[in-house]
């Protein structure tokens, strides 16, 4: 991928999908896939907005497309995400006869049954910033043994496929990037997709450890923010790494913004390495890092890993007395 989509990507992952065109639209000599984007992007989110639908089901079709207005209103900041959600409470109590005081919360708790009436999985909530729900028809379920610093879990993996929405980073993209799947108490979840050879670097790394990190940490440390179990999960990544491939992909990523657990993360522990690796505030320059060998990075993430849990442990004392 050329630097130039990198970014632009980036920022649709930011949500701030207007800032995302109009670099797009500053590019001075466009590739076709430039072009294309460009072409399918005003198509999404500009006058006339369209978006096609796989599913025939009027109710499923329906429902989507008032999830579709909400993203296209909070990604092009037609509207502050309060009346974003105002607005799409509205329309989801209309298609389920429900009353206007409905809670969006339990407007979802409907909808999942709806849905799976339909045969499909529906999964609503808050991908922060912004609501959005995963909606799915197949899965199969696997169990991994996984090793992590300080701990082995033993995991239940849902592999999930033929998705019909994935939240609001899917939409953003235009379905060119996709949400790699999400922890639960006692489960993972896993999009298939993201993952083909279930042996690579991507999936036992960058899914599976950081996936199985989360669980670990709600286990022991039930009251960490987003931000804040992104930054450990992440941590696990690069330990793990045997190269800067992880780590690139952070600095590319990286935004001072708690609102977006994932770029914060990687803002926090680019501005933590960089004091570490080059006793300096921060280190922005893919260049700089890539003259230092990966051992000494994955050491210093290590050391920051470390002490991480081991001023939560301090902090949540009698929470962690199973802890190692």
């Amino acid at each position: 991928m050329s630097k130039e989509l990198a970014q632009f990507y980036s920022l649709c992952l930011q949500g701030d999908v207007n800032s995302a065109v109009a670099f797009l639209r500053s590019v001075p000599s466009k590739t076709e896939e430039m072009e294309a984007l460009e072409a399918r992007f005003a198509s999404r989110f500009f006058s006339p907005p369209h978006v096609e639908i796989s599913a025939s089901d009027d109710f499923v079709r329906n429902v989507i497309y008032c999830y579709h207005d909400y993203f296209r209103a909070v990604l092009t900041n037609q509207t502050t995400a309060e009346e974003a959600e105002m607005e799409l409470v509205n329309k989801i109590s209309r298609i389920l006869h429900a009353p206007s005081s409905a809670t969006i919360d339990s407007l979802e708790e409907a909808l999942a049954a709806a849905f799976k009436e339909r045969g499909y999985h529906f999964l609503g909530g808050v991908t922060p910033p912004f609501r959005g729900p995963y909606i799915w028809r197949e899965e199969r379920v696997l169990e991994f043994e996984v090793e992590l610093p300080f701990a082995k879990r033993s995991v239940t993996v849902h592999m999930m496929s033929d998705f019909l929405l994935e939240s609001w980073i899917g939409f953003a993209t235009c379905e060119n990037k996709h949400v790699g799947g999400w922890a639960k108490d006692n489960a993972l979840f896993c999009n298939a997709i993201c993952y083909k050879d279930l042996q690579a670097a991507e999936f036992q790394i960058s899914y599976l450890k950081h996936e199985a990190q989360h669980m670990d940490d709600f286990l022991h440390f039930p009251h960490l923010t987003p931000a804040d179990l992104e930054y450990r999960a992440k941590l696990v990544e690069l330990i793990y790494s045997a190269d800067h491939q992880v780590l690139n992909k952070f600095l590319l990523e990286a935004k001072n913004d708690p609102q977006f657990p994932h770029p914060f993360a990687s803002y926090r522990i680019l501005n933590n390495l960089s004091r570490l690796v080059f006793e300096k505030e921060v280190e922005k320059e893919a260049s700089m890092w890539a003259k230092k060998e990966y051992s000494t990075i994955s050491a210093a993430a290590f050391s920051l890993y470390e002490n991480d849990t081991n001023a939560l442990k301090q902090n949540f004392g009698h929470r962690v007395k199973q802890f190692l």
